[in-house]
């Protein structure tokens, strides 16, 4: 049985790098998932979380378990993209979805190719948006945080991740949509 992030913590902060290796390796699928969704490329993403793990790591002590540690990772890993932005995309015009990675399951090959051609449009909506919606929106729906977590990854209030969260929705289907309304 695997420890829980708890003791894996105390461990971290004791100095034992095996026990932090254990957490990068329990959240690194999710990580570069988050990741992805704030800067657009994958091999990218696979940087921006490796160093936001490396920075968890030099700042493990300030870790008060207000929130679990997936969470505190999170807000450490945003900051870390946001930077990333600042220096690096002006504008990004990638391709996220790739065709293959989507299950087929016996599903007409005329279904999947829609599927995933609105999978498509969808990524390509969602890296339109600003940063401020496209994180929320990445944070919610893909990651499915909660208004909670959220608004401790962000460090702002429950009541404005709701409003964010829906005005980040309303443009998203603007965008998906062609409908500005």
């Amino acid at each position: 049985m695997e420890p829980a992030d708890d003791d894996l913590i105390r461990q971290c902060k004791a100095g034992d790098t095996e026990a932090f290796g254990r957490l990068v390796r329990r959240y690194a699928g999710r990580a570069t998932q988050v990741a992805l969704g704030l800067v657009g490329d994958h091999a990218d993403a696979m940087d921006v979380s490796q160093e936001a793990f490396v920075r968890a790591w030099r700042h493990i002590q300030k870790f008060r378990g207000e929130s679990n540690f997936f969470t505190w990772y999170t807000s450490i890993l945003r900051n870390v993209a946001l930077t990333w932005l600042r220096r690096r995309l002006a504008h990004a015009d990638v391709d996220l979805m790739d065709a293959s990675a989507v299950p087929d399951g016996g599903i007409d090959p005329a279904v999947l190719a829609e599927r995933s051609e609105q999978a498509e449009r969808l990524w390509e909506a969602v890296l339109r948006l600003p940063t401020r919606h496209r994180e929320m929106i990445v944070l919610s729906h893909f990651e499915q945080l909660s208004y909670r977590e959220i608004a401790q990854v962000l460090e702002i209030p429950v009541g404005t991740v709701m409003s964010r969260l829906h005005a980040a929705r309303k443009a998203l289907r603007g965008r998906f949509t062609g409908d500005p309304s």
